[in-house]
């Protein structure tokens, strides 16, 4: 990714937004506008800086924010990937 390419999807975003038959389609908007609008600083941390972020930072926790017990769970799936491998 590349900075120029966060305001580029703000506006994508905004030509969408209105711009459709289908209320779906604005809606498809509103959580990249959301993601640019409250975490625009995270975006730029991690295109000027990738090797800073650390997936155990964003891992979701259990539910009542207990340490997550389910180690091979975590181990299986801490790729980001909610699929089986086959």
């Amino acid at each position: 990714a590349e900075l120029e390419e966060i305001p580029m999807l703000e506006e994508i975003s905004r030509q969408i937004e209105g711009h459709t038959i289908c209320a779906l389609g604005d809606a498809a908007a509103w959580p990249v506008q959301g993601l640019i609008k409250r975490f625009k600083h995270k975006l730029v941390e991690r295109i000027e800086n990738p090797a800073s972020f650390n997936k155990a930072d964003y891992f979701q926790k259990a539910w009542p924010g207990a340490k997550f017990q389910n180690q091979d769970w975590v181990n299986k799936y801490a790729d980001g990937s909610a699929y089986a491998k086959h």
